[in-house]
């Protein structure tokens, strides 16, 4: 069965449903029809009877009881009746039993005074209902039994047999063919969902499901093929963006590299020319490299190839190790950076993708915050989570752009941007390493006023031997926190 359509498996079940359903329906009425036509004819049958009995116990004589039953029993319609005395000799029989009357050795079941029913089967006569009962009147003791052949309730039955057997196979095919009909109307839908989902390529994606009735299990079913195809197209929209924006990220210090050595070419220079424009190659292929490992490193991340060593980091070394590898950029940008509130703390973590993490977030503090600004560091534990926070007096990220933080490539204004430098990822990658660590980062900023970014790493463990933290490191910056990131 399972090489048929569904809509041929609905019909066949469809189909046998209703075979066992209208076979138990009908074999019900069958079972109901005999027991009511059976009752029926017994009630029949007590009638006679008691008339027959009546006569019995009125008769005087056994002449005038012989008189009587003739009068009223020997021809009696579909009725037959025969009386026998206490030693069971026949005393009458009417005439529909005359020639039958040695071949039926009489009722089994032991005389009583209330009726008893049985069928019986009587040589020449056929099946017979027969109604006995046992009576004592002024002749003395008598079984009085009225009888009626059977064929006319057979007959009954057969017919309502064949109308069912005719009836039965009719019903099933007219049912079939309407499930057959109905499957199909049913299914209609998911021939347009295949259709539809056939058309879609990667140039079509803008494509969705018409929704006949959300409320049924194929609307269900196409609500969800739209809104998987609706990710799918966000997914691939998001590549092509990045695949774009990679592009361009790498051209441009390509573009400085060619453009540099180009003009170390076009004519002989001095030696300290030749020095400025290596300093330049330098810096541009630095920067190219660092873009390169980004790309790698969210390359993986995507792939989910990224492996992460867990084991006990102590945070509040971290950040002062962080902090003292920044403290050149610092002093260059003229930014004051302060590690204070600092609790000495544990956690199960990966150290080379934290100091990557807390690197990218404090670098864009300073490259965005100006000269005379100061950065803040500040870390604690609170209801079983770390939670380091790094507080600039930057530029401040508008409230637009704060949904975009951590988008790739993503950099805020691009005018003040190109002054600082940066390939807009470093926040994507710190995001993505503080969740996989279980953990949770959140920036609030505001224009001209600064900005916090906060992190919340779990299980956490307070320890009790304090570092060498609070101490100030200064220096000057430029413009504004974590709108832009680390290159």
């Amino acid at each position: 069965m399972n090489t048929l359509s569904i809509r041929w498996r609905l019909t066949l079940w469809y189909g046998m449903s209703l075979v066992v359903a209208l076979g138990g329906f009908c074999l019900l009425i069958l079972v109901l029809a005999r027991h009511q036509s059976l009752a029926h004819t017994d009630a029949a049958l007590q009638e006679e009877l008691q008339e027959l009995v009546l006569e019995v116990q009125l008769a005087h004589s056994m002449p005038d009881l012989d008189t009587q039953l003739h009068a009223r029993f020997f021809q009696h319609d579909v009725y037959d009746f025969r009386v026998l005395d206490g030693a069971e000799k026949l005393v009458f029989v009417s005439a529909g039993l005359i020639e039958h009357s040695n071949s039926f050795s009489g009722s089994d079941a032991v005389p009583s005074p209330s009726p008893s029913f049985e069928t019986s089967a009587i040589e020449g006569y056929g099946d017979s209902r027969v109604a006995s009962i046992f009576v004592t009147g002024e002749l003395g003791e008598f079984i009085v039994q009225a009888m009626t052949p059977l064929r006319h309730y057979y007959a009954e039955i057969h017919s309502l047999q064949a109308i069912m057997l005719i009836l039965l196979p009719f019903a099933l095919a007219v049912a079939s063919v309407g499930g057959y009909v109905m499957a199909g109307r049913a299914l209609a839908p998911v021939k347009q969902i295949a259709t539809v989902a056939n058309s879609i390529t990667i140039d079509r994606l803008d494509r969705r499901i018409e929704i006949v009735n959300p409320n049924d299990e194929i609307g269900r079913l196409a609500s969800t093929l739209n809104s998987l195809i609706a990710r799918l197209e966000n997914a691939v929209t998001e590549i092509q963006r990045f695949t774009a924006d990679a592009s361009h990220e790498l051209r441009t210090p390509l573009a400085a590299l060619r453009s540099e050595a180009e003009s170390a070419l076009r004519s002989r220079r001095s030696p300290e020319e030749y020095e400025q424009t290596l300093t330049v190659v330098v810096e541009e292929a630095a920067r190219l490299g660092r873009l390169t490992d980004q790309l790698l490193n969210l390359s993986r991340l995507d792939a989910g190839t990224i492996h992460y060593d867990y084991e006990c980091v102590r945070l509040d070394a971290l950040l002062l190790d962080v902090t003292e590898q920044l403290n050149p950029l610092a002093e260059q940008r003229g930014v004051a950076m302060r590690i204070s509130e600092v609790q000495p703390c544990e956690i199960q973590g990966d150290d080379i993708r934290l100091s990557q993490t807390f690197f990218n977030i404090l670098e864009n503090a300073l490259k965005y915050t100006a000269a005379e600004g100061h950065v803040e560091i500040r870390c604690c534990v609170s209801g079983g989570s770390a939670v380091v926070e790094v507080q600039d007096t930057g530029i401040g990220i508008p409230a637009e752009q704060l949904p975009h933080v951590f988008d790739r490539f993503f950099r805020g204004d691009p005018s003040r941007n190109c002054t600082v430098g940066g390939t807009g990822l470093g926040l994507s990658i710190a995001r993505a390493a503080v969740l996989a660590h279980g953990g949770t980062i959140e920036i609030c900023s505001q224009p001209s006023a600064g900005t916090t970014v906060t992190i919340r790493l779990p299980d956490v463990t307070a320890t009790s031997d304090d570092l060498d933290s609070g101490q100030l490191l200064t220096a000057p910056c430029a413009p504004g926190s974590t709108t832009g990131d680390s290159a």
